[in-house]
């Protein structure tokens, strides 16, 4: 099982180990069900970490504009104790966000009273 937190303004992070060909770091990142990718990273994070360049690809923003040329690179990321294997997308902004890809066979439980975070696979 995977935890987390929610944070005074009501947005549902969790921490998630990411590696590069360079280093390994853990992140604080925003449960977001509105990207339907496995992680977007700030560039600075993804140029410490020494992720490599594989793709580039459009994306759809929330408000439907369309990101053509987006770069795309490969990382590894320990999720409910497995390394896995994924494609990132950087972003300009300091937010990490962990997407719904990640979520395929698994429930996900936010307690708002509670302010936590249970991520946990289904059996």
């Amino acid at each position: 099982m995977i935890t987390g937190v929610i944070l005074n303004h009501g947005t549902p992070v969790i921490e998630l180990k990411v590696r590069g060909s360079r280093e390994e770091i853990t992140v604080e990142g925003i449960l977001d069900t509105g990207f339907d990718g496995f992680l977007c990273l700030p560039i600075s994070v993804a140029v410490s970490l020494g992720l490599e360049l594989v793709d580039t690809t459009t994306s759809e923003l929330a408000d439907g504009t369309l990101v053509e040329d987006e770069v795309v690179f490969a990382g590894q990321a320990e999720w409910d104790g497995a390394v896995r294997h994924m494609r990132i997308l950087l972003t300009r902004s300091a937010d990490v966000l962990i997407g719904t890809a990640f979520l395929e066979g698994y429930r996900v439980l936010l307690d708002y009273p509670a302010s936590a975070v249970r991520v946990e696979r289904v059996p």
